[in-house]
């Protein structure tokens, strides 16, 4: 939202590709192109296994094991995962 300078979150009529749950179309959407992700990056093994998720992960009637839970959790939040990542991309004050 920053980014684009939105004070609100679109309508799905007005952006539609904003509307998804795929984290690679979200990154594109960006700019960050996730076949060219530099893996020097510390956060590039993060933005990997975040990119691994799959909405569809969510149907699941198995219940996830608590280590994948976990790495799942510090991929997108720990210190060198993509939720700071981006806040420092971006200047966010999260």
């Amino acid at each position: 939202m920053k980014k684009f300078r939105l004070n609100r979150w679109p309508d799905q009529d007005e952006r539609p590709e904003l509307w998804v749950h795929n984290l690679r179309d979200l990154a594109l959407i960006l700019g960050i192109e996730p076949k060219t992700f530099s893996h020097t990056d510390p956060a590039a093994a993060a933005w990997r296994l975040v990119f691994a998720w799959d909405r569809q992960h969510a149907y699941n009637v198995n219940k996830m094991p608590n280590v994948v839970a976990t790495q799942m959790y510090e991929a997108a939040f720990g210190s060198n995962g993509v939720v700071e990542w981006l806040s420092k991309r971006y200047l966010l004050d999260i």
